[in-house]
């Protein structure tokens, strides 16, 4: 049965056990599932139970961990979380299986905004050595990511993953997932469909042959888990059945549940002051509920967002687990202490008054805790800025805000005395842009560049423009009337509004941060970033960036030094920079920026740089960024990218414009919306051994008609001499080599144009060879490639087979063309039975290029270790 559930459910997390049922099975079964095998449980929802699930339709009853989660209303149940990162459970009590079939219909009110989407699951063979779990992953776009995992402990393997073809899940339309597990060989196959489809094959099917997998019958249940990174998401659920497929054992009580890890198993900061040197403790479990109820304890793996098909770990340690020395001398500041001079016992409780009284070269040790605190290093002078060994320290740009008054549906704050500047812009106080590629705000969305932020129990508040567009889940600012209004009830909730600008203002050459999270600043688009680097020669290393109103970390000098950073969930961009000469970017984690969905041009994203003379990005992960991976534009010259994955942005992976003298070594462009990997206007370009699947237009080398020499085109390098003649923005000298190239949901795979009808890919020194080159059908996409013809001929060459291509062109005269087939498996890996081809397709890599794979063997994609 359905209905409609009008409140949102924020961080969700729920796991429903249902007794003898690992997961559940729908009727009818197709030939794959055990169609004569009766549901031995069934739930429909046919009930009104106002708190708790009641008693089932085949009178069954679950135990809950806490009953005030649970409803059922009007034929669907609803559960609700009410603090990120944790989780609710549903479970039969004295109920353990080994083979089970089983189903349940989830219906989503709205698809998530942005983050990593919302995960829904069946678990089964639950035991102490650990569980399966089949789970499908529903993203922004409403694409359904199928997949199987073991997870023993804290340790989760993905037996198999797949995007369920054909598929999209859409608001308010229901769907199901189906799932079944048998044997001692661990045989699961799963399947996501339309509610009222009918039953189709498995769309996922794999096997356990590992040491740890699980035979032993357990407990099962179902589980939903919501990214905090992503906003207030509904779900509800219905017609729930479960299957026996062997036989019904003897009961066994179920175990103790263990924390779940959730998609990835990364922990989650802790902004908590430690006042003496300790570590990191082991999460407390929640209270144990009456005796009527299973306790579920929060995991501390839960991640605030997901790493997910990275292929190596990036970005920062987690908060609180550094251990960098103190040296003799050291200043201390504790935000708790009183005025103290800086030492151990007695320390300042200002980070800018340690900075201010201390020489140059002094480092600064911060005691765990938060500082609510905005710091300037001014020019003349270099400090070190670093956290006490395994204490946690935050800053934070927002505060409590408390004593609230209600007015009709409202509630409001009557001391809001902030007024932020909107300017969406680069420059104070500029509109936004008219033209085409220079609008920062999209009409969906106009309140992106106000800076304001609440939170109410760590949930992000949309922002509206007006008191009349106040709704549940929204907040307004009154500057008028020094009024805060919010849409939901802040009565027994913590709620935090951001009250500062910037965290760190770094204009000390030689200054270095490191082991700090930065969190929740009001920083304006003009003010470049809530850290900014304003002077040469700085590092920032293991610094958590997150939840900035637009720019997470800027760079605007010389020989900076960004290392294991990561940048999550700021609202323009992750890592902006301009005139940062010689910038070395290592084990960055930029994932999920854009989250107030500016515009994608002209910045947005995850990096975008500019004007600049040398770039090395290595060992870095783009992921789910509202926008460009990573983005060089504007004259950026020596550029060095290798060992990085860029995933499932939306849009394009990797965007090279306007730049020159680049080598795109051994990455992974992974599902991006947009081109995964566009180079429009540079040259000088080696692309090898990387792995490039989906996208629109996978390979997309354009010329237009932007001329270098056109001093009323922006882009120009003031530095630099006019013309500058390294960089001629055209698309010349371009070696592609032992790459997988896959996937195109557009009209080509591999394109070359040239719009400006100047040139022809021959005489552009355009050079194709040693690839695999994949296109998914005949027809799809229509072409395989386009190649430009040059200034005789409007039209490019439209290449429909790769034959036709290869005599006509002279290229790829060693690659492999493979046609409805895939090539690589979801997380980007050359499918087995290809591998041995890598002899008689792939070359030799130059030697250019061997020094970023560290091996002369030819190899085909990039490297998995």
């Amino acid at each position: 049965m359905r209905s409609t559930i009008p409140s949102i459910v924020a961080a969700l997390a729920l796991v429903i056990g249902v007794p003898n049922a690992a997961a559940a099975a729908q009727a009818p079964l197709n030939a794959t599932t055990a169609s004569d095998t009766p549901a031995l449980f069934a739930d429909d929802m046919s009930r009104d139970v106002a708190a708790g699930l009641g008693t089932t339709t085949s009178g069954g009853s679950y135990n809950l961990s806490d009953p005030s989660a649970f409803s059922v209303a009007a034929g669907e149940a609803r559960a609700t979380v009410r603090t990120p990162g944790t989780s609710v459970s549903a479970r039969a009590a004295n109920v353990s299986l080994a083979d089970v079939s089983g189903g349940v219909e989830f219906t989503l009110d709205q698809l998530p905004q942005v983050g990593g989407g919302i995960y829904l699951s069946f678990q089964s063979r639950r035991t102490q050595a650990g569980f399966y779990q089949v789970q499908a992953r529903v993203d922004p776009l409403g694409r359904v990511l199928l997949e199987a995992l073991r997870v023993n402990g804290r340790e989760q393997q993905s037996l198999g993953r797949l995007f369920v073809p054909d598929f999209q899940v859409e608001a308010g339309v229901p769907f199901r997932l189906e799932m079944q597990i048998a044997g001692d060989t661990v045989a699961i196959d799963a399947r996501v469909t339309a509610a009222d489809a009918p039953s189709t094959a498995w769309q996922l099917s794999v096997k356990d042959a590992d040491s740890r997998r699980i035979v032993a019958a357990g407990a099962v249940g179902v589980r939903a888990y919501l990214s905090s990174s992503s906003p207030a998401q509904a779900v509800r659920f219905d017609d729930l059945t479960v299957s026996d497929l062997g036989g019904t054992p003897d009961p066994t009580p179920e175990p103790t549940p263990t924390p779940e890890p959730t998609p990835t198993p990364d922990p989650t900061p802790s902004p908590e002051p430690t006042p003496t040197p300790e570590p990191t403790p082991t999460p407390t479990p929640e209270p144990t509920p009456p005796p009527t109820t299973t306790p579920e304890p929060p995991s501390p793996s839960d991640p605030t967002w997901s790493e997910q098909w990275a292929r190596t770990d990036t970005g920062a340690a987690a908060v609180g687990t550094t251990q960098y020395p103190v040296p003799a001398g050291a200043v201390y500041v504790d935000a708790d202490a009183g005025a103290g001079s800086g030492t151990l016992a007695a320390p300042y409780n200002s980070v800018q008054t340690a900075v201010d009284r201390s020489p140059n070269g002094t480092v600064i040790v911060l005691r765990g805790g938060e500082y609510h605190q905005s710091v300037t290093v001014p020019n003349g002078k270099r400090v070190t800025i670093q956290p006490y060994p395994n204490e946690s320290v935050w800053l934070d740009g927002s505060e409590k805000i408390s004593a609230w008054s209600p007015s009709g549906n409202a509630w409001y704050s009557g001391s809001w005395t902030h007024d932020f500047d909107s300017t969406p812009s680069f420059t104070k106080g500029e509109a936004d842009g008219t033209a085409a590629g220079w609008r920062w705000l999209d009409p969906a969305y106009p309140m992106a560049a106000h800076p304001e932020q609440v939170w109410i129990d760590g949930i992000a508040q949309r922002e509206v423009g007006s008191l009349a567009a106040l709704t549940p889940g929204t907040f307004f600012t009154d500057t008028a009337n020094d009024r805060l209004y919010l849409g939901s009830s802040p009565q027994g909730h913590d709620v935090r509004a951001s009250t500062l600008t910037k965290a760190l203002s770094l204009r000390g050459e030689g200054t270095a941060i490191r082991g700090i999270g930065v969190r929740n600043y009001a920083t304006s688009v003009w003010m470049m970033g809530t850290v900014t680097v304003e002077a040469p020669k700085i590092s920032i290393e293991n610094v958590q960036i997150q939840d900035s109103a637009s720019t997470g970390l800027f760079v605007g000098a010389a020989d900076a030094v960004v290392r294991d950073v990561t940048l999550a969930r700021n609202g323009l961009m992750g890592l902006g920079a301009n005139l940062a000469d010689r910038l070395a970017v290592d084990g960055l984690l930029a994932v999920e920026n854009n989250s107030e969905h500016f515009n994608h041009a002209p910045v947005s994203g995850g990096l975008k740089i500019a004007k600049t003379r040398g770039l090395t990005v290595t060992g870095s992960a783009f992921l789910r960024n509202n926008g460009p991976g990573l983005w060089t534009d504007q004259s950026v010259y020596d550029i060095d990218i290798s060992g990085s994955d860029f995933v499932e942005n939306a849009g394009a992976g990797v965007f090279l414009e306007l730049s020159q003298k680049i080598d795109f070594v051994n990455n992974l462009v992974l599902r991006n919306a947009g081109n995964a990997m566009k180079i429009n206007n540079t040259g000088g370009v080696n692309i090898w051994n990387n792995t490039i699947v989906g996208g629109n237009r996978v390979l997309n080398i354009v010329q237009d008609e932007r001329s270098a020499s056109d001093p009323s085109v922006p882009g120009h390098d003031p530095r630099q001499p006019f013309p500058d003649p390294t960089m001629p923005w055209v698309i010349r000298d371009i070696s592609i080599g032992n790459n997988v190239i896959a996937s195109s949901s557009g009209n080509c795979t591999v394109c070359v144009e040239d719009y400006s009808h100047q040139y022809a890919a021959s005489d552009l020194n355009i050079r194709s060879n040693g690839n695999v080159i994949q296109r998914n059908a005949a027809n799809a996409p229509t072409w395989f490639v386009v190649w430009s013809r040059g200034a005789a001929n409007v039209n490019p060459y439209v290449f429909s087979t790769f034959g036709a291509y290869q005599s006509t062109t002279g290229q790829d005269a060693r690659s492999l063309a493979l046609e409805g087939r895939a090539v690589t498996d979801q997380s980007g890996r050359v499918l087995g039975d290809l591998a041995p081809q890598a002899a008689t397709v792939a070359l030799a890599p130059p030697a250019s290029v061997v020094g970023f794979l560290g091996t002369g063997t030819a190899s085909m994609g990039a490297l998995f270790r």
